[in-house]
């Protein structure tokens, strides 16, 4: 019986494509890096901002790249906002005594402002951000934390996420997966062999588990 739903955050939750995209693009222009284009970006969303900004600028110091980028994120927080369905999908899952955590290898600062200003966070029975864990996904730590606070076993939850790393995580966890098609990483969920595959959020509430 599934009594939890953990929810990747960007591209599954939340649309973030531009409040990302530009985040990347103002901080590699910003300290005269090549520019990376959006299509080698969506490979890698997902990932820590640690592991990104090594990929694109093959430079191992990459502090100051994070730090341009947080700061472009926490100023303009209107790039992001949840997909059409999110918030009536998470407000379904309640009303059905469903337990919901969201889990994001995001810094915490600028996942809560997002989260809060989309009005889901305060669906949320449980929240992971990346300075709760040592690990990230697909490393399963984040989803254990959830789970040991929502005190279930890894076959009493989902995990649903838009990238491999959320797929991965939820198999090396233990729990049920779902693949999103319309977050970063599109039909390409596919291949990491999902559980289930949804192309709408609100897909969730039909699963047969």
């Amino acid at each position: 019986m599934i009594r939890a739903i953990l929810f990747d955050v960007d591209g599954t939750l939340l649309d973030t494509t531009e409040y990302i995209y530009k985040a990347f693009e103002h901080s590699l222009h910003f300290h005269g890096l090549e520019k990376v284009t959006r299509s080698e970006m969506s490979h890698s969303i997902g990932k820590p901002l640690e592991e990104c900004y090594r990929d694109y600028s093959l430079l191992q110091d990459v502090n100051h790249l994070i730090d341009s980028h947080k700061e472009f994120q926490l100023q303009n927080p209107t790039l992001s906002f949840p997909f059409k369905n999110s918030l009536s999908t998470l407000m379904a899952l309640k009303s059905n005594n469903i337990l919901i955590a969201a889990i994001t290898t995001r810094a915490k600062v600028s996942a809560l402002q997002t989260l809060k200003s989309s009005k889901l966070y305060e669906l949320l029975d449980f929240f992971v951000a990346r300075e709760d864990v040592k690990n990230v996904k697909p490393d399963p730590e984040s989803l254990y934390k959830a789970l040991d606070f929502l005190g279930l076993d890894a076959d009493e939850a989902i995990m649903v996420g838009d990238s491999p790393y959320d797929v991965l995580a939820g198999k090396n966890a233990g729990t049920k997966t779902v693949g999103v098609t319309y977050g970063f990483h599109g039909d390409r969920i596919i291949e990491c062999d999902p559980d289930f595959v949804i192309d709408d959020i609100e897909g969730i509430l039909t699963l047969e588990y």
